[in-house]
């Protein structure tokens, strides 16, 4: 499986089992309806670069059981944004799902995704911070997230063997 989708399926479970069960994911510029309330809407993931952590040097990894290594680039760094969108019926059912989000982030400051480690979450605007438009008669509130630095690599590796010794010959030269 790709790192970018398991990362967002990872973050998406996150959400389901700690904010709201029903939490989907809506890409970007996809239109969407709220059919049941209360409901949280994931809309993303926006890609920005965090081009000042980009680097031309190679990562090694060495296997000295084996006498092997592998080689590659180190991998482009993307920050993956979601608008986070929640309907309610009530103002207070609003209120308590804003405090359940809000809780999110404090106990969540990152989330494990497999064996490629932890990437951390930010909130970038908190929920009732960005405005949007409500045809309805329910109530709404957004805010912004990210997941910081999901590491993307070229998917070029090169191996080969790891020198097991130094052998130096030297000879004497005569002269004639």
């Amino acid at each position: 499986m790709e790192l970018i989708r398991e990362v967002v399926e990872t973050f998406v479970r996150l959400v389901k089992s700690e904010v709201d069960s029903g939490a989907v994911l809506v890409s970007t510029d996809d239109m969407f309806e709220v059919i049941n309330v209360p409901s949280v809407v994931l809309q993303g993931p926006t890609f920005i670069e965090d081009g000042g952590r980009r680097t031309p040097a190679m990562l090694t990894k060495r296997n000295e059981a084996d006498m092997t290594f592998e080689q590659c680039r180190h991998a482009r760094l993307y920050h993956l944004d979601f608008d986070v969108i929640v309907t309610t019926g009530k103002e207070s059912e609003l209120l308590d799902l804003t405090e359940r989000i809000a809780r999110f982030y404090q106990l969540h400051p990152a989330f494990v995704v497999g064996e490629h480690g932890s990437l951390g979450i930010t909130e970038l605007v908190p929920l009732g911070g960005l405005r949007r438009v409500n045809l309805s008669n329910l109530r709404q509130a957004s805010g912004k997230c990210r997941i910081e630095d999901c590491p993307i690599y070229d998917g070029r590796v090169v191996s080969g063997k790891l020198a097991a010794g130094l052998r130096l010959e030297l000879g004497v030269w005569e002269h004639i």
